[in-house]
């Protein structure tokens, strides 16, 4: 599960930092690769690399 805080995220990348993740067509998406997006003024989100 991606971490809500931007102070979480740090870890969070570097325990994932050879994984991948994807939108899911099954799930409504668009298939594209995701990656994460750090925020400090709300809470942290995966992006499609399209954004």
């Amino acid at each position: 599960m991606l971490p809500l805080e931007a102070i979480e995220l740090d870890a969070f990348r570097r325990r994932h930092e050879h994984d991948t993740f994807w939108c899911r067509l099954l799930l409504g998406g668009y298939g594209l690769h995701l990656t994460t997006k750090l925020y400090t003024d709300r809470i942290c989100s995966l992006s499609s690399w399209a954004c």
